[in-house]
């Protein structure tokens, strides 16, 4: 089981994911986003990201060539979009980009997605714990890797991942005290995912 720590905001964040063993860190390229960063502030969290660990940026209402020049900037692995209207130009970013869209079942899946993003009807980011159930077999149907997102905390994560079956697991709010990513929430989210399926930290690509 794969696991993001996303909405990190500098280096000490991410040294706290990936020590706790996180597979992939996020960072918020959304304005006015709660937990925004500047393009500037994005290079210097990904620079602090090691290798083997994947580097994905968030986007939403940005065109597909400002995520490539984003992406390109920030020295991303992997973008994911929160738009439909990016559909049409997701081709061009999959040739740089790994690439990550939401798809909640509604219609057909992403064709230009290497792995879909299942989270409440609305979006994620708001910390509320929703019906992971509704996901169950959505990788299926999509025929890629599904990425579970919206409300897991460290004491709901292993119910979720039990509903779901995905094959990796988003937080963000989940693991944060007073706004900002705590060590020992994001410690106990991983083992408590661990608990489930050892974390496999090189397996994104592999789907």
């Amino acid at each position: 089981m794969l696991i993001k720590i996303c909405g990190c905001r500098d280096p000490q964040e991410v040294e706290s994911a990936v020590a706790a063993g996180a597979s992939a860190i996020g960072v918020v390229l959304v304005p006015q986003a709660r937990r925004a960063v500047t393009p500037q502030q994005a290079r210097c969290i990904i620079a602090a990201v090691p290798s083997g660990v994947l580097r994905v940026g968030v986007f939403r209402g940005q065109s597909a060539a400002e995520v490539e020049e984003l992406g390109m900037r920030a020295g991303l692995d992997a973008v994911q979009l929160h738009d439909e209207e990016q559909t049409a130009d997701c081709s061009r970013l999959r040739r740089r980009f790994l690439v990550l869209r939401r798809w909640n079942g509604e219609g057909p899946p992403p064709e230009d997605a290497d792995w879909i993003v299942a989270e409440p009807r609305g979006g994620g980011g708001t910390g509320k714990a929703w019906d992971w159930s509704s996901a169950l077999g959505l990788r299926e149907r999509a025929g890629r890797p599904m990425l579970l997102a919206g409300g897991l905390t460290p004491e709901n994560v292993a119910d979720a991942v039990a509903c779901a079956r995905p094959d990796a697991v988003d937080v963000s709010s989940g693991v944060e005290v007073d706004g900002r990513k705590d060590p020992m929430r994001i410690g106990a989210f991983c083992a408590a995912v661990r608990g489930w399926r050892d974390v496999g930290a090189n397996a994104w690509r592999d789907h």
